[in-house]
């Protein structure tokens, strides 16, 4: 749960799985993300990755911040919507705060958007261990905490969500509404229900719909239709075989995050956690985190993510001709049989002085050969001097170190 000195915006629910602990990991995956346009979090939860991009600036456009737990989402429409009718009623709540009021708040469902949302404040900051847990009927039934001083109502922060909420759009729906909102250039972070370590690790009950093995797949095959999309996308897991696995033909860094959720007190503490991306990232900045692997070749169509990143530059600059023309000599070189695991960034990179390289009489431009090799940003640096053809813009993501 956030310090309540912790700077505003931050998580207002507490939520089980929530990312403060591998916060600062997640910002080093948005950062090597740059340049996207919209975000996108399908299992929004306590929002802890959104709220700490939208304060500290990494958030330029929209949010779609979207969740299958309707209660939860009627949260957060009421902040956004509504909020001083929501700190008015947590206040009167506040005020008749006790165990059996708990329970007879826990036991009705209120019609207004704002006494819904107090609701589910008021029950996550009173109930036990701050653990939202429902029936199979969508009921909250977590029992009374025996907290002696609950902060109820936290008027400050909640302004300061509210504010913040009103540039984005929220919806109650299942995470595969993604492939339909989600666009060419934009960001998608997914931390769905971990996959379980073992038998009696499954945490996948925090709504009615749960969140099984079957469900894994289809996260993994939206994962890889995003990245053929041109989505760039970030995902948390649990590190376990199932997941190295599933999304094997990705970037999977394992990184360490503690955890008290546990009914053994041998499972809690530090454990190995899996970051997924379709790109890399420097994991000289994930402060001890290690690849596990990166090939980063799609399944599907046996196209590296380094040609994919190179061939999207291409066309965002105004190269389409260049990259139609790259599939049209790699397909001959194929038929001549000459080496053509390296023929399509060769034509890319140059000469070894750096200097254009002409094909088919058609003179190329010059991108750095490691960076599309790796998949990385390409950089303003990338693009080498061609005093016959006049270079476009170069959107710069990020510096190589």
């Amino acid at each position: 749960m956030p310090t309540f000195n912790e700077p505003s915006p931050r998580p207002f629910l507490k939520w089980v799985g929530g990312k403060r602990q591998l916060l600062s990991k997640l910002l080093e995956a948005v950062d090597a993300a740059v340049p996207f346009d919209d975000y996108h979090e399908p299992f929004l939860g306590g929002g802890a990755l959104f709220f700490a991009m939208a304060r500290t600036g990494r958030i330029k456009k929209t949010s779609f911040l979207t969740d299958v737990n309707e209660n939860l989402i009627s949260a957060y429409m009421g902040v956004r919507d509504e909020i001083e009718k929501v700190i008015k009623t947590l206040l009167e709540h506040k005020r008749k705060h006790s165990e059996p009021y708990f329970y007879e708040l826990r036991s009705r469902m209120p019609r207004t958007l704002a006494n819904r949302a107090a609701r589910i404040i008021y029950l996550n900051k009173t109930c036990y261990n701050g653990l939202y847990r429902e029936n199979s009927k969508g009921l909250f039934n977590a029992p009374f905490g025996r907290y002696k001083n609950p902060r109820i109502c936290d008027s400050e922060n909640l302004r300061a969500v509210s504010e913040t909420l009103k540039a984005a759009q929220i919806y109650a729906t299942d995470f595969t509404s993604v492939a339909k909102n989600a666009n060419r250039g934009d960001l998608v972070y997914f931390d769905p229900p971990y996959t379980p370590i073992s038998k009696t690790a499954d945490f996948t009950n925090y709504s009615r719909d749960g969140f099984n093995a079957a469900a894994q797949v289809k996260l993994a095959e939206l994962f890889s239709e995003l990245s053929r999309k041109g989505v760039k996308v970030i995902l948390s897991n649990s590190m376990t075989e199932s997941t190295k696995t599933l999304y094997k033909n990705h970037f999977i860094y394992e990184v360490f995050a503690n955890r008290l959720v546990n009914s053994k007190s041998e499972r809690r503490g530090k454990v190995p956690e899996a970051l997924i991306t379709n790109f890399p990232i420097d994991e000289n900045t994930l402060d001890g985190a290690k690849r596990v692997n990166g090939r980063a070749v799609n399944a599907q169509t046996n196209i590296g993510l380094e040609k994919l990143v190179a061939k999207q530059w291409l066309k965002d600059n105004n190269y389409d001709d260049v990259a139609a023309l790259i599939d049209e000599i790699t397909k001959e070189w194929k038929i001549k049989g000459k080496n053509t695991r390296r023929s399509w960034w060769e034509i890319l990179a140059g000469d070894s002085r750096g200097n254009p390289r002409t094909v088919a009489g058609r003179e190329f431009p010059v991108l750095r050969a490691a960076q599309i090799r790796q998949g990385v940003p390409i950089t303003d640096s990338a693009l080498c001097r061609n005093g016959r053809e006049q270079a476009p813009p170069i959107r710069v993501t990020r510096r190589q170190r």
